[in-house]
């Protein structure tokens, strides 16, 4: 049985080829100007799944080295004020020592006691310390501009505030701040008495043993402030500790994360990406096989005067 092949299924067959030839010339095309590999799913769905799969792991490790970021901008703040703070502190053991000597007179010790009174509010000053606009040391209390009221009381809590810098559920969470009542203790205050009054802090009873007319009795209540000034250095110190392991810490997850972004960026990229020196030449190939088709196509289906005429 025989069958016979029409002009019209023969213009048919060489028009879907040409088709087909132009519609991968026009994807090729679009590769090179887009420079991307993959522009819609159906392009290649396994890799476009892949591509979803990183691309969402590269997004929440950007996550992580923003908390990072977050993180070690707080601890570093909170250093800097509390190292300023220990210098406030060895000034005014320096003028404590000063004050217990005998031989300063009254008019010495008023002026030292003066200058006890001005470090103090600059460590009330340091206390309050802001970072995006709220306190650094008030832990999590909201609603509050100051860690620390005028009268040096701790207005804060003992909250914690964490970062998600990994997603080990072990070790992913870091705290970035330092508790003001950890850091400053007593120094300022003691806190309120029952009637709403301010206790007198270890800076306030050495100003007031300063002033005391009675030099024997206010250099043996200085000796005594001596010890409580050396227990809250000692409290700074360890505070501070704290916020340097705690920048160890967030300095080495950094780097792990940055090492993680680098690799999920060389691995999207691997997915998605085209290679430019080969998808040039496939353009130039298929332009080329495109243009001796469209050639070949007009010598083999010539236009008769019947066409004309229809």
């Amino acid at each position: 049985m025989s069958f016979r092949v029409t002009p019209q299924t023969l213009s048919r067959g060489v028009l879907e080829g040409l088709q087909a030839n132009l519609t991968r010339l026009q994807r090729t095309q679009e590769q090179l100007s887009s420079g991307r590999r993959l522009n819609r799913p159906s392009d290649s769905p396994v890799d476009t799944v892949n591509a979803m799969r990183v691309r969402a792991e590269k997004q929440q490790t950007q996550q992580y080295t923003r908390n990072i970021d977050d993180g070690l901008a707080r601890l570093g703040n909170a250093d800097s004020a509390l190292t300023q703070a220990g210098s406030m502190i060895d000034r005014v053991r320096e003028l404590t020592l000063s004050g217990i000597n005998g031989a300063v007179g009254v008019d010495e010790r008023s002026a030292l006691a003066d200058e006890v009174d001005q470090l103090r509010q600059g460590l009330i000053q340091l206390g309050n310390t802001q970072y995006g606009g709220k306190p650094l040391f008030a832990g999590t209390m909201d609603g509050t501009t100051v860690a620390f009221d005028q009268d040096g009381v701790y207005v804060g809590n003992d909250g914690l505030v964490n970062r998600n810098v990994s997603a080990d559920p072990g070790s992913g969470t870091v705290s970035v701040n330092a508790v003001g009542s950890d850091a400053f203790t007593t120094l300022l205050s003691s806190g309120r008495d029952a009637a709403g009054n301010p206790v007198a802090g270890i800076l306030e009873r050495i100003s007031t043993a300063l002033r005391n007319p009675d030099t024997a009795a206010g250099s043996v209540a200085l000796s005594s402030e001596m010890g409580n000034l050396d227990t809250a250095t000692g409290a700074m110190i360890s505070v501070r500790g704290t916020i340097g392991a705690r920048t160890n810490r967030l300095d080495d997850i950094q780097k792990l994360s940055q090492s993680r972004l680098d690799s999920l960026t060389t691995s999207l990229a691997n997915a998605e990406s085209i290679d430019l020196p080969k998808t040039i030449i496939d353009m130039q190939i298929q332009q080329n096989a495109y243009q001796a088709a469209l050639g070949a196509t007009a010598k083999i289906i010539q236009p008769s005067l019947m066409d004309f005429l229809r």
